[in-house]
Parts: C-alpha cells; sequence; structure tokens
C-alpha cells in the first residue's frame, strides 16, 4: 500500500463555540494542512499521486481562507469553525476538486502544535 502527504498552511482567524463555555475570544493560528492518499499502486513512471496537482488544488481551496475570518468564510457557512469541521469541509472540497476517484484516504488540519483534528474517509 502506497501513502502520499501533502502539506499546506495558511493563516486565519476563529472564535469556537464550546457548550458549557463563554464564546472564545477571536485568536489566529497558522493551520497546516495535511491532505493523505492511500493506494495498492504507482503508474509506470512509478508515481501513485502528481504532487504538483495536489498542491494546487489545496491551495485554491486554502486561499480564500487566508487572513479571514473562518466563521465568515463560506466553506464554513452555518458551522462552528472547529478544526474538525474545518478538516470536513477541507476534505469535501478536494474530493469534489480533484475528482470522486481520486483516492484521498483523510485530510488533517494542525491547529497548534499537538493540537490535530482530521476526517477519515469512510467506505461505508
Amino acid at each position: 500500500m502506497y501513502e502520499v502527504r501533502v502539506q499546506t498552511h495558511f493563516y486565519a482567524a476563529h472564535r469556537v463555540r464550546i457548550p458549557n463555555r463563554p464564546l472564545e475570544a477571536m485568536h489566529d493560528h497558522d493551520f497546516v494542512v495535511e491532505a493523505v492518499f492511500r493506494g495498492p499502486d504507482v503508474d509506470d513512471a512509478g508515481i501513485f499521486v502528481d504532487f504538483c496537482t495536489v498542491e494546487r488544488a489545496l491551495r485554491r481551496i486554502v486561499e480564500p481562507l487566508s487572513d479571514t475570518d473562518l466563521g465568515a468564510a463560506p466553506l464554513m457557512a452555518g458551522l462552528n469553525p472547529s478544526a474538525e469541521h474545518l478538516a470536513r469541509r477541507l476534505f469535501d472540497a478536494l474530493l469534489l476538486e480533484l475528482g470522486p476517484d481520486t483516492p484521498l484516504a483523510a485530510v488533517y488540519v494542525t491547529e497548534a502544535p499537538g493540537c490535530v483534528a482530521g476526517y477519515i474517509r469512510s467506505d461505508d
């Protein structure tokens, strides 16, 4: 099984609503986004996923989020701007961008060192 990981990052702010706690103050992060691809085979050139294609797709998706309030970003419309929701929305956007047959397995969002949320594809 092959695995390819492609990362990008962007800087944005958010205020997360946590039940039974006051609304967080607006704060910012240098978010790291990691897309993970898995599959059994490489092509004749020995390539499983084209890094450049994925990098361009990720940049197109995260660029509108850069230097914004994630709570006001169209990608996060109607959602609490948590890292978990962000990972799911980025997964869905990347799958739409690259096509449903892409071997995208997961998207992880690092909000701060040691604080990572992810969305993993389900085969259900």
